[in-house]
């Protein structure tokens, strides 16, 4: 006997899983998006942790539902890379507000890995660098590996948008795309973007 899953069972089952998973850990929780709720008022944990420059492991969450997460890899070899970082130091200092959390991911090797963290102070970025030197986040969201590459997060971690390569006008474009999906400034008007 075939059973059809109709969006009534499957949401059936999504309440019955946050359920049990409460019920067995005590520390799990379902919103009614279908995000899972982490403990200590953290909205979600997106299941990303990485190494940063100073060897401390930094996890990709979430505080509320209408934070937004950019995925930037890169390598110190990578000179688009290097121009969009730049580009982007900007966009976060301007949406950091308003939810926008910017994490740049190296996926420089042990040959050049010891370069990251003198290049990164050099560029005086006040985002998380992180070490991805297997490529394993990088190949979640593009197994093709090339980069420059950039993907937007929503707050549950579903893919908003993705970018291969560099060119200018790219960071325009995107500041764009995060004030659409960003909450509202508390302020009149949000910032326009800066021309590249």
């Amino acid at each position: 006997m075939a059973t059809s899953e109709t969006p009534r069972t499957k949401l059936l089952a999504l309440v019955t899983l946050c359920a049990a998973m409460t019920g067995m850990t005590g520390m799990i929780a379902c919103d009614k998006s279908g995000g899972t709720k982490a403990p200590g008022g953290t909205y979600a944990d997106l299941g990303i942790t990485l190494t940063s420059l100073d060897d401390e492991d930094i996890s990709v969450i979430s505080e509320t539902a209408g934070d937004v997460h950019v995925l930037a890899f890169w390598a110190t070899w990578c000179i688009p890379c290097i121009g969009e970082l730049a580009q982007m130091q900007g966009v976060h200092d301007r949406l950091e507000s308003r939810g926008l959390n910017v994490y740049a991911i190296t996926i420089d090797g042990p040959d050049t890995m010891s370069r990251v963290p003198g290049f990164a102070a050099q560029e005086k970025w006040t985002f998380p660098v992180m070490y991805d030197p297997d490529t394993q986040v990088l190949a979640r969201y593009n197994p093709k590996g090339d980069i420059p590459f950039y993907v937007v997060l929503d707050a549950d971690g579903n893919i908003l948008k993705s970018h291969q390569g560099y060119v200018k006008g790219d960071m325009v474009e995107l500041e764009k795309f995060l004030n659409e999906k960003l909450p509202a400034a508390d302020s009149a008007a949000p910032a326009a973007p800066a021309a590249e």
